[in-house]
């Protein structure tokens, strides 16, 4: 059973294929110490993003943010400017001078440009949670607990978000508009189980999931709006009703190797 409520779920996230990040490499600090005007376009020459973002770090967006928003601001908005790092920076620096919504269009640039990199994620996460966007904070704190589940601070963020959202309430869904309830089959060999989702449109704009087998709901999908994917998923494991563990999307996931050959 926990195998094919686990295989349940993964259909139930509906998620796109996510693209990996790669790091930022890193460069010699003597690379960052070059001549300002070769790198920010004022003797008529081309700008460095790179560069300017690895001084930027230099000067530390923590100690010096004003230097920092200085140095950056005027290219933030540059069509070539594809530096992870420049926005990254110019995003802390932000959020140091209190100034949080440019903070989360900053690190939004950043993750547009290399995706699912769990510090801009972190951080991102805290912007949202100072600008009282509590649902936009715990999804980007799941999404960095993806690539890196034992740190420590983004698990005590999750846990104190959970609560404060009440994350585990069960939906209720008697009142919603169900536009979607259909049999799925799991198991490729044998006659699957009576697996069902269902989809339900809320008030707000958002959808909610329903998975169940035989009757017992599994999981719920939790979205704010109807694009894919899924914000997070509620889960109980064993069917009891006492909804326990809770999960971000991550992409396109293939049929288990199980669910073809069951035991």
């Amino acid at each position: 059973m926990k195998q094919t409520v686990s295989f349940l779920i993964l259909i139930l996230l509906f998620s796109y294929p996510s693209v990996q990040a790669g790091t930022v490499a890193k460069t010699t600090s003597d690379n960052a110490r070059s001549d300002e005007k070769s790198v920010d376009g004022k003797d008529g020459g081309a700008v460095d993003y790179k560069t300017l973002g690895l001084r930027s770090v230099e000067l530390n967006p923590n100690d010096h943010p004003d230097e920092i928003i200085a140095l950056l601001e005027p290219h933030k908005n540059s069509e070539n400017n594809n530096s992870v790092l420049f926005y990254s920076s110019l995003g802390l620096a932000y959020k140091n001078k209190g100034r949080v919504k440019d903070a989360i269009a900053a690190y939004k640039r950043a993750l547009e440009l290399t995706p699912n990199v769990p510090t801009i994620q972190y951080n991102l996460g805290v912007a949202y949670f100072d600008d009282k966007e509590l649902v936009e904070s715990f999804k980007f704190f799941l999404k960095s607990s993806e690539q890196r589940p034992e740190h420590s601070g983004t698990n005590k963020w999750i846990t104190y978000l959970t609560g404060v959202l009440n994350v585990y309430k069960v939906p209720d869904t008697s009142k919603l508009q169900l536009v979607v309830n259909r049999k799925i089959s799991v198991n490729r060999v044998k006659e699957d189980r009576e697996s069902r989702i269902r989809m339900y449109l809320t008030q707000d704009g958002g959808r909610i999931q329903e998975l169940s087998v035989n009757d017992k709901i599994y999981a719920y999908g939790i979205d704010s709006d109807s694009k894919r994917p899924v914000d997070y998923i509620i889960i109980d494991s064993d069917g009891d009703g006492n909804f326990d563990k809770v999960i971000s999307t991550k992409g396109h996931f293939a049929v288990p190797t199980w669910a073809y050959n069951p035991g």
